[in-house]
């Protein structure tokens, strides 16, 4: 039970219910991207190159850390605007490129989060809510990882783009909904 005795804990945050949603999503668009990443590379052929992809999203997410700074809901649309392209036939080293710009706003979205998540925690819940938000993220990860390994098995790298791409869109829809990061209260809609 947290300090306060509630047995709700962080969960009593309404900011925090709602960062879990959207992590458990975000983390949908992170595992879809790793497996397709491989499905790209093993469909040219060249299952090392996978490396290359995912080396290339965590540059762009690099970049996007000293470079995006906007709002959480921005940054969530421009996850999915910048997933798109990835949905173009282009050769593995073009999708390198294009996986840069994907992994651009990952890691803004990350900062936000945890920033979020140390605020909107209810007194004496600051390391519960993180480990809520932490496990929401590693479950979404873990659920796009199955989802698009099917979708890449019995169809595509690029169908499995889609995964990714819901998982982003849905990400947006939480936020949106709950005013994550609502400019009058930076942490969201209340607790």
């Amino acid at each position: 039970m947290a300090a306060t005795g509630s047995p709700l804990g962080a969960l009593r945050s309404g900011v925090i219910r709602t960062l879990v949603v959207s992590r458990t999503a975000l983390g949908v668009t992170i595992g879809a991207v790793q497996v397709t990443a491989a499905g790209f590379a093993a469909g040219q052929g060249r299952a090392g190159f996978a490396g290359v992809l995912l080396g290339g999203f965590a540059v762009g997410s690099l970049i996007g850390s000293g470079a995006l700074r906007l709002r959480p809901t921005v940054l969530a649309a421009v996850t999915c605007a910048a997933l798109a392209p990835l949905l173009l036939p282009v050769g593995l080293w073009w999708l390198a490129v294009l996986f840069a710009v994907a992994g651009a706003p990952l890691a803004p979205l990350n900062a936000i989060a945890y920033e979020m998540t140390e605020r909107a925690a209810p007194a004496g819940t600051a390391t519960e809510a993180r480990m809520w938000t932490s496990t929401a993220t590693m479950a979404g990860t873990a659920l796009g990882t199955a989802v698009a390994g099917a979708v890449v098995e019995h169809g595509s790298a690029r169908t499995a783009v889609l995964v990714a791409v819901v998982g982003a869109v849905a990400a947006l829809a939480v936020d949106a909904l709950g005013r994550i990061g609502d400019a009058g209260n930076p942490a969201g809609g209340g607790t």
